[in-house]
């Protein structure tokens, strides 16, 4: 979840995936932990979305591949000369972009709507 936080203020790091890997080890140690994390105000609703239902909006996917894609070619364009250290890093988003592009699509109302639901189920 550290990581996460810190993503916020480091450009090129990933902030969402951080918060959504805390969100999986969240609901299978503490639930404590887990119901601060999908309360959140912008990333709760999101990472909860995603964690119970593997479903996530068309905005966060287009979003998470540019915030994936854009640094990573810059940086084997710029940075890396090895071809191995090209390779890895292609392994990599190549799954992740499957992962990704695998996931439910559904629009902010679902996940607001659900989000409020359930909020209102545990008040009464």
């Amino acid at each position: 979840m550290l990581l996460g936080i810190i993503g916020l203020f480091v450009p090129v790091m990933p902030t969402t995936i951080f918060l959504m890997i805390a969100g999986l080890c969240y609901i299978n140690s503490s639930k404590r932990l887990y119901e601060s994390l999908i309360k959140m105000r912008y990333f709760g609703p999101t990472i909860k979305s995603y964690v119970e239902y593997r479903e996530v909006t068309k905005e966060f996917k287009i979003s998470s591949l540019l915030f994936m894609y854009i640094p990573s070619i810059i940086t084997q364009i710029f940075i890396v000369k090895t071809w191995i250290y090209r390779v890895i890093p292609l392994v990599l988003i190549i799954f992740l972009t499957w992962h990704i592009l695998s996931l439910k699509t559904v629009d902010n109302e679902t996940i607001n709507s659900r989000s409020e639901q359930q909020d209102s189920e545990k008040k009464s």
